[in-house]
């Protein structure tokens, strides 16, 4: 690892003891964000991580490493100095230096990494769904969503679904509001969805986002999600929209995380968000007739034994779902909705 450098320290009693010297300056193994910890490359693992607690882990590895290295060679016994101990006091050296770091980071999880996707310490990825991308059997899917939405609302849903598989939901302003009454089928797709893409989704408020009290409303997209879900929103009332037009348009904003350093970020998420009430549109040149898309349920349902057998089948499902949706996507085309105003709605 780059951040640092091992030195050797002669001890009042003779011994040798090995112990991490922090180095000032760029790392290409080590990244911060606003004087915190936001990374560390794990070459074990081949992906980088978020906990602060893998630093103690794997500078604690490469110093007995070293040390047993250093002993096949000379026959010397090294003491380490180990960050997990307390007593050495290495830990808080390394809060301080992590303090005074300043910003040096690539924004993490950009785009999917399946299961057997071939992952570079470049991808910037610190984790990977559990499933790969293939064509298979999505017969559950199918029935599901073609019993609980017409046609012209799955193709909603897929379109959506496909585009953030393919990649290119990042660049397209649109959001997905699924509007009708409670039991009707909006969680059900919403939970799907959230099995697609786990560990790449983040749960929001859109009231928060859009009243006039949301100095913290952004911090549900500190980890740079490329999907933010809500079971049961409520955009009847908006009194601010400049946040949430800025996260669907995928502009830079400040995103405030309490007891923390605000940062600057561009959202990469497409919002999806279940509601009871229709949303709030009262102003043409508000943004939000031009971004968002409303998907209405039939409201037909299934007995209980079938839609649990359905749901238990998509989990076995997951890889063709995803790669059905892509393929629908690229069909329709990233500009399928471009014109679409939510009429219903309003």
């Amino acid at each position: 690892m780059d951040f640092y450098n091992i030195v050797t320290i002669e001890k009042k009693d003779g011994t040798l003891q090995l112990r991490p010297d922090w180095k000032v300056g760029r790392s290409k193994d080590l990244m911060t964000r606003a004087g915190s910890f936001y990374a560390i490359w794990d070459e074990k693992k081949g992906l980088w991580s978020q906990d602060i607690y893998d630093v103690q882990r794997l500078v604690d590895e490469d110093l007995i490493r070293h040390a047993n290295e250093q002993e096949a060679k000379t026959g010397i016994i090294y003491n380490v100095a180990r960050l997990e101990i307390n007593s050495t006091k290495l830990w808080d050296d390394f809060q301080r230096f992590i303090r005074n770091s300043g910003s040096n980071f690539h924004n993490l999880d950009d785009s999917l990494m399946f299961a057997n996707t071939e992952i570079k310490k470049s991808d910037y990825a610190s984790h990977k769904l559990s499933y790969s991308l293939n064509d298979g059997d999505h017969n559950a899917w199918s029935t599901l969503v073609g019993t609980l939405y017409s046609d012209e609302e799955r193709a909603k849903i897929e379109w959506a679904i496909g585009s953030v598989v393919s990649g290119e939901s990042k660049i397209i302003q649109k959001f997905l509001v699924f509007y009708g009454p409670p039991a009707s089928g909006k969680s059900t797709i919403l939970n799907i969805i959230q099995l697609l893409f786990d560990g790449y989704t983040a749960a929001f408020d859109a009231r928060e986002l859009a009243g006039n009290n949301n100095a913290f409303a952004t911090a549900a997209f500190k980890s740079n999600p490329l999907v933010a879900v809500q079971h049961d929103g409520d955009l009847s009332r908006i009194y601010d929209n400049t946040k949430l037009n800025s996260i669907v348009a995928h502009e830079s904003m400040t995103v405030n995380e309490k007891y923390k350093a605000a940062v600057e970020a561009r959202s990469n998420a497409f919002l999806f968000m279940g509601t009871n009430v229709p949303v709030k549109i009262s102003d043409a040149k508000a943004g939000i007739i031009r971004r968002l898309i409303d998907v209405v349920p039939t409201q037909k349902t299934f007995d209980h034994d079938t839609y649990h057998h359905l749901i238990d089948r998509v989990h076995f499902e997951l890889g063709a779902i995803a790669k059905y949706c892509m393929d629908r996507y690229i069909s329709m085309g990233k500009n399928f909705y471009s014109s679409y105003r939510p009429t219903q709605m309003m």
